[in-house]
């Protein structure tokens, strides 16, 4: 099976059903070696914060440093402030 991005909302999921406002996911496949990271924040701040954990991490595991500057993509909760 093909190896899909974990969705943001997945981690939105995680995020309503655990009440942590700030989730960073990380997926890791030894077989081939693919790895991804997908982070989430409630609040802008919160998706600042996820999203500079989530660049730490990336570094931390040795991904190439262009790949190591991420922005949020969102900056809410969907239909919140």
């Amino acid at each position: 099976m093909p190896k899909k991005d974990i969705k943001i909302d997945a981690a939105q999921e995680v995020s309503e059903k655990s009440g942590y406002p700030i989730i960073v996911i990380y997926g890791y496949d030894p077989k081939d070696g693919m790895q991804h990271v997908t982070t989430f924040g409630k609040s802008k701040q919160d998706c600042l914060d996820a999203c500079k954990c989530g660049n730490w991490l990336k570094k931390q595991l040795g991904w190439p440093p262009k790949m190591c500057n991420a922005k949020p993509k969102r900056t809410v909760l969907k239909g919140k402030k």
